[in-house]
């Protein structure tokens, strides 16, 4: 099956390497902001400024979702109550109480082609997420298919937009993997979630969107740059469009 099966929801920080979790549903989405059917001409996915316990999933909503710092956290310089993290030092808190300090940044405006599909990465960000509360941890882990998560841990996020320059609607299969130093690599069955997976994008349509993916938990990581490759994009259950090759970006 090509299509890569929804799951749970996931806001803003990555996924870790070489860490051992829960795999039972190491093949489903871990993020969906819509269903697989969704269409439009310019859909786009709610902003990922809200950590990977951002789930809509079904028994996630039991968990307290009403977190409010202390004053004595909102008072430090580079607090951002929207939420929009655009400067490294910045930091916010999640409803659940993840606080989600913007490591690094870049905006690369990088483009690559396969066939109908470009794919523009917009920006490349590394999430510092600390969890304040036990319901954080055990919604953090769960949305990134670990039985448990140490505090800190360091997400990667990717937003990109996916232009469909075809006369025929696809469905994209989103990112096959994001490579990080050494052999270790992201994907749907290794703490990589993809809100793009499974969407449909209309014929000279675009898709907004992001993956977040865990990259390290307690150390933060000293990356300097990652590669991506895109999957492939299907019709009627045939591939129409081929994977990218994979593209560099700098951290």
């Amino acid at each position: 099956m090509h299509y890569i099966k929804t799951s749970l929801i996931i806001g803003l920080s990555v996924l870790a390497l070489g860490l051992t979790g829960c795999q039972s549903n190491s093949q489903k989405s871990t993020a969906s902001f819509k269903d697989s059917s969704s269409q439009s001409s310019h859909y786009s996915a709610k902003e990922p400024d809200a950590a990977v316990t951002a789930s809509s999933s079904s028994h996630q909503t039991e968990e307290k979702q009403t977190y409010r710092p202390k004053a004595t956290q909102t008072k430090k310089k580079g607090y951002v109550k929207s939420g929009n993290l655009k400067k490294a030092g910045q930091y916010t808190f999640d409803k659940v109480g993840t606080q989600l300090t913007l490591a690094k940044v870049k905006h690369p405006q990088t483009t690559i082609k396969s066939g109908q599909l470009t794919y523009k990465i917009t920006t490349v960000r590394m999430i510092k997420n600390t969890a304040k509360t036990a319901a954080a941890k055990r919604m953090a882990a769960q949305a990134l298919n670990l039985a448990q998560i140490k505090s800190p841990y360091y997400t990667l996020q990717v937003k990109f937009t996916i232009y469909n320059r075809g006369k025929q609607a696809v469905a994209t299969d989103g990112i096959q993997g994001i490579r990080l130093s050494g052999n270790r690599q992201l994907n749907a069955a290794n703490q990589l979630s993809d809100a793009s997976a499974g969407k449909t994008i209309p014929a000279k349509g675009k898709l907004v969107t992001f993956a977040t993916g865990l990259i390290s938990e307690s150390t933060k990581p000293s990356l300097k740059s990652v590669k991506i490759k895109f999957a492939g994009a299907f019709a009627d259950k045939h591939q129409v469009v081929k994977p990218t090759q994979w593209l560099k970006l700098s951290l």
